[in-house]
């Protein structure tokens, strides 16, 4: 399986022509990452992916001291699961 890259904004995965990624927002001054969406092509879901994005941003966070603001039900769903000490409200 490819890498999971981090670009401004946005935690990706280039799949087969396609790209699975989570979209974010860093709002340093309050020390906060709001994610806005975490989308995998049809195609590749069921394979663990979106919970590779995940783990890349929960990595993110804990290495820039960050809380994450989870507008995304699915990144709410796993830090409730992992990580709630990561989610800031």
């Amino acid at each position: 399986m490819p890498e999971v890259k981090l670009a401004e904004g946005k935690i990706y995965l280039e799949l087969e022509g396609e790209e699975a990624f989570i979209s974010f927002n860093v709002v340093k001054e309050k020390g906060i990452i709001v994610v806005n969406t975490t989308f995998v092509p049809e195609s590749h879901r069921g394979k663990g992916i979106a919970g590779k994005l995940t783990s890349k941003l929960v990595e993110f966070a804990d290495e820039n001291g960050y809380k994450v603001w989870p507008l995304c039900s699915y990144t709410r769903k796993y830090l409730e699961r992992k990580r709630p000490d990561l989610i800031a409200e």
